[in-house]
């Protein structure tokens, strides 16, 4: 099931222990229920795919990045 942007983002849930649930290391944000995350890093948020990772002050920035790839994976 595809989801919209706005639901993309209301399911965004904190978590303090992303290693914990098989994403990133630290703390951050995890989406779609765990399905991808974007970690939180002092004051900034940092979004790792494909080798590289992305850096942003504004999460909003990142979560259209993240639901960009998202939607590319499922439509694969």
């Amino acid at each position: 099931m595809k989801l919209s942007f706005e639901e993309f983002v209301e399911s965004r849930d904190y978590c303090d222990d992303l290693f914990a649930v098989g994403l990133c290391d630290g703390e951050g944000y995890v989406y779609a229920d765990g399905l991808c995350c974007i970690e939180k890093s002092g004051a900034v948020f940092l979004l790792h795919h494909g080798g590289r990772t992305q850096h942003a002050a504004d999460i909003a920035t990142l979560e259209r990045e993240l639901y960009r790839l998202v939607q590319m994976a499922e439509a694969a």
